[in-house]
């Protein structure tokens, strides 16, 4: 058959419903809050060679690793000695994945005994084992501290569960049972797009729809390039920092210089960091996921994502820096490094496509697992133990004004894309209370366009005790969110141990292992975003609406 234009468009979207009704199955079907209420998931289709060719709107960061890890799938499993029904699991970050709790499944479409397609989920697993509670911690040393690590295995064989793999899995987890429930989720999630792809190919016929999906990947990759062509042989450069204070009191640098070679985009990340002895080493596919990331969101926001828009990159990372750690180094809190990736492509991008540009985006990501017994009165039935709980967390912060518009509030950025977990889901769920959440004012930076407000919350434990591990970043001066076109950058994120009382204590950037109390309480502030022009050029009528709706302190 002939592709037209149209005929591909409505293949395309038809590809991003198969992925949207995969995540709908998933997230009905998952135990985990972090699952159905955070959305901390990912579901994505690719072509048996590894291109993605759609994906539903939920994580980047995950979304992102999916072709990078399959190839390492190939590797164990080649793809000529798959069968129908057949699923692979891996979390191995040294084999394409993320962090040892996003644990990723991989499971064949076969249409008339030929694969045509890969249906994929990724889910965060609240805890994979590890040291603590909720298995990140970032003063890890080595992977080996970080869980369970599963290279590629086949967790459904034939359309048969291994029971081994589920048995290892559940033997090495603090809760067993949500485990194997999110596992259960995923599969179902890829099953959902297997069917679905079975009705493509029925409608289009195997060649059709191999020509439709090649005419989507040829038609993204056609746009960026005419995209970046007008930076013609200009080259950009821009530095982001990252806290560490765990292995040194030296910040992470993150170091990018962008520029075109024989018609691609090269972005080199020579002079970034080396890797460090802690957590927040970022693995090379989530490097590469989100250097994708901030080169859509500059040239090709609209546009759906698939590897075709990849295909005009050329990213060069040296191997043994923070952004390509050579195995075993630690990564379970790689998360903050690799949404300040983000940052840093966009920041440096931005020079280069004002018109798409906006200030700094929070990349703060406040966030925390608390876990241990849940012994609150009412909570334990008579006759039986008392139940381990865990529960997660993550704040949204500013996004940066732009050309027209003051950034968004309170929402996650770049890598991630969660949402705030309810607070009534929080209590009914754990021994954790939220006591408040609010809006932060005048977080945003300052410009003609001001960036966006910030999130704080603060917690109470309700059970005899709990230990509490997390992380965030940009609360200092340095790392901040940064404005664009004289804009001015937004306000720093803090963790605070039982705010505003006679005990308040600052907590560094990252935190491990906290032993607190009943009664006792925390507070998690996201970092507000960047400002976009410059602050005396911002309207009357703008001021005077920051002013009556507390967006500002004062003026």
């Amino acid at each position: 058959m002939s592709v037209d234009v149209i005929s591909r468009d409505i293949f395309q979207h038809e590809l991003i419903g198969i992925a949207e009704e995969m995540s709908v199955s998933l997230r009905h079907s998952a135990f985990s809050s972090i699952i159905w209420d955070m959305y901390d998931y990912a579901c994505g289709l690719m072509l048996p060679n590894g291109d993605m060719i759609s994906q539903a709107q939920t994580i980047p960061a995950q979304l992102g690793v999916m072709p990078t890890a399959v190839h390492h799938m190939f590797d164990v499993f080649p793809v000529d000695t798959w069968v129908d029904g057949d699923i692979i699991v891996c979390n191995d970050p040294y084999r394409g994945c993320t962090h040892t709790p996003d644990i990723c499944l991989f499971s064949p479409v076969y249409v008339d005994g030929e694969i045509v397609a890969i249906s994929s989920t990724i889910a965060h697993h609240i805890d994979v084992g590890g040291k603590v509670p909720g298995t990140e911690a970032a003063d890890n040393k080595e992977i080996f501290e970080e869980g369970l690590v599963l290279p590629p295995v086949k967790i459904m064989e034939a359309g048969k569960p291994v029971k081994a793999i589920f048995d290892i899995i559940a033997n090495n987890v603090r809760d067993p049972r949500a485990s194997a429930g999110d596992l259960r989720a995923q599969i179902a999630g890829c099953r959902t797009g297997e069917r679905r792809i079975r009705d493509l190919c029925k409608r289009y016929g195997i060649e059709g729809f191999k020509e439709l999906a090649a005419g989507c990947l040829d038609y993204s990759e056609t746009y960026i390039s005419r995209s970046i062509e007008d930076i013609g042989d200009r080259v950009s450069e821009a530095v982001v920092l990252i806290e560490d204070e765990m292995a040194s009191e030296e910040p992470i640098r993150l170091q990018l210089k962008t520029w075109i070679e024989n018609g691609r985009l090269v972005l080199d990340f020579g002079g970034s960091s080396e890797q460090r002895a802690n957590g927040l080493n970022c693995p090379i596919s989530s490097t590469i996921s989100m250097v994708h990331f901030g080169v859509k969101a500059i040239f090709a926001s609209d546009l759906p994502q698939n590897s075709g828009i990849n295909r005009p990159l050329d990213i060069r990372v040296p191997d043994g820096c923070v952004l390509s750690p050579i195995h075993p180094a630690a990564v379970s809190a790689r998360h903050i490094t690799e949404n300040a990736v983000s940052d840093l492509v966009i920041k440096t991008l931005s020079p280069l496509s004002p018109e798409t540009a906006s200030g700094g985006a929070h990349s703060s990501f406040p966030t925390f697992v608390a876990g241990g017994v849940d012994d609150r009165a009412g909570s334990v039935k008579p006759g039986e133990p008392a139940q381990y709980s865990m529960i997660s967390d993550m704040l949204g912060g500013g996004m940066g004004g732009y050309d027209g518009h003051d950034g968004m509030s309170a929402i996650d950025t770049h890598g991630g894309n969660c949402q705030l977990l309810s607070a009534e889901i929080m209590e009914a769920m754990s021994p954790v209370r939220v006591i408040r959440s609010e809006l932060v004012p005048s977080s945003g930076g300052d410009g003609k366009y001001r960036g966006g407000l910030a999130i704080r919350r603060d917690y109470e434990i309700l059970s005899s005790a709990a230990v509490v591990s997390g992380y965030l970043q940009q609360s200092t001066d340095e790392t901040a969110s940064w404005g664009f076109n004289g804009g001015e950058g937004g306000g720093k994120s803090l963790a605070l141990l039982n705010p505003d009382t006679n005990h308040e204590t600052n907590l560094r950037s990252k935190f491990v292992g906290l032993e607190l109390k009943k009664g006792e309480r925390f507070r998690l502030q996201a970092a507000g975003g960047g400002g976009w022009g410059k602050p005396e050029e911002r309207s009357q009528d703008l001021i005077d609406r920051d002013i009556e709706e507390g967006y500002v302190s004062s003026v």
